[in-house]
């Protein structure tokens, strides 16, 4: 391996079998930096580690630091949690013998992570990189778009956020983020310095396709009001009405209480029978449904990216979603928009795929479509474009 090396922060790595796509992100290009010169060690809990050798195994040029996790919620013991990590990762540095000639990157932004990198970034003199990757809604659009976020925990969450952003802002070299409408929360001589990641697709890990469409519909995500899953369930119950045997696939986990919560509100609607709910499914296995499925469901209300959206299309498959602006520039071929919020138009767009062969036909993404999205979204692609954001930093 080469001199250049990157030092991932990842105390807030998804746990093992769950991934968000921050967590996502990091994972794919600890997998592929490597391959274009880059070292990379991540610092993480032991017990979070799983969640990156998982899903890429042990990566040449990729060495894990580990330290026990905080004992209890880093929220609700606020003054303790940063002291805590403060600790854990200036042994790590140490350890490292860190110095201005590392990037350090940090995989999510979380006080107990930022105030510590903040005071640490001027001990050891590295180049500061956060990321941001959904900037949370203000209470007014939260209410006026109905996206369920509690609305007064939303509200703290906002102010908490900005208040933080604008801490490790002001620290920073560089910039994360995952789509270039967010830049408008940087100042303009920050531009320059920020780098939108639209995330990827392990193209590698698609199988051919299936023998048959055994599947009729798959959601997969994080299961969180975010992601719209209690209007999709209204959704469904309005496309079986119509096509009472078709069958939805539900690919992801949540909460214990909001998973409840769903499975209750499918049983209110009686549409039970016609779910499935798969749980957390990565990796291949995930690709491997995707291919057995006629049509993918986008329900999401506030987003600025939705990768699975990618994977779902470099498979093969038509995707149903939302009209949002900031997905518009990110997905065009081999998708259905509907109004937001307008379940009716959106159980339509389902049911006329499903009834109809030639729709289907029409809407999916052809041979040479597929192969185009896939170039665009394989993580080796995303990885060249970061080795050179991160060349530009050192520069």
């Amino acid at each position: 391996m080469g001199n250049k090396r990157i030092i991932i922060v990842a105390a807030s790595a998804s746990e093992p079998g769950q991934m968000g796509g921050n967590t996502k992100i990091t994972i794919e290009m600890a997998r592929n930096l490597p391959k274009l010169d880059w070292t990379v060690e991540v610092i993480v809990p032991a017990e979070k580690k799983p969640t990156f050798t998982d899903n890429i195994g042990e990566v040449e040029g990729v060495t894990y630091h580990t330290y026990p996790r905080f004992p209890g919620s880093e929220f609700k013991k606020a003054l303790s949690s940063p002291v805590y990590h403060y600790k854990m990762f200036k042994a790590a540095f140490e350890e490292l013998g860190a110095s201005k000639g590392d990037i350090v990157y940090l995989n999510c932004n979380f006080h107990y992570e930022i105030v510590p990198l903040v005071l640490l970034k001027r001990k050891f003199g590295f180049i500061y990189l956060p990321s941001h990757y959904l900037f949370s809604p203000f209470i007014l659009e939260n209410l006026a778009r109905h996206y369920r976020l509690p609305a007064l925990k939303w509200l703290i969450v906002w102010f908490y956020e900005r208040f933080f952003f604008r801490m490790s802002r002001l620290a920073a070299d560089g910039f994360v983020i995952t789509n270039d409408s967010d830049r408008v929360n940087f100042p303009g001589k920050f531009q320059d310095r920020l780098i939108a990641i639209y995330g990827g697709v392990n193209v590698e890990q698609i199988p051919d396709a299936a023998a048959g469409k055994i599947r009729d519909v798959v959601f997969c995500s994080r299961l969180h009001p975010q992601k719209g899953v209690e209007g999709l369930l209204d959704i469904w119950a309005l496309a079986v009405k119509e096509l009472p045997q078709a069958r939805l696939s539900i690919i992801g986990n949540g909460a214990p209480g909001y998973e409840k919560r769903l499975r209750d509100r499918a049983d209110r609607l009686g549409i039970s029978g016609n779910i499935e709910w798969l749980g957390y499914v990565n990796n291949e296995a995930k690709y491997r449904i995707y291919r057995e499925t006629k049509v993918f469901v986008h329900s999401t209300v506030f987003d600025n990216n939705g990768m699975v959206a990618a994977e779902a299309l470099c498979s093969g498959l038509p995707v149903v979603m939302y009209d949002l602006p900031a997905l518009r520039k990110v997905y065009t071929a081999g998708c259905v928009k509907v109004p937001y919020s307008d379940k009716a138009a959106f159980a339509k767009a389902i049911v006329d795929l499903l009834k109809s062969p030639r729709r289907l036909a029409e809407v999916s993404p052809d041979g040479k479509t597929v192969e185009s999205l896939r170039s665009y979204w394989r993580w080796t692609n995303r990885a060249e474009l970061m080795s050179a954001y991160l060349e530009h930093l050192y520069g």
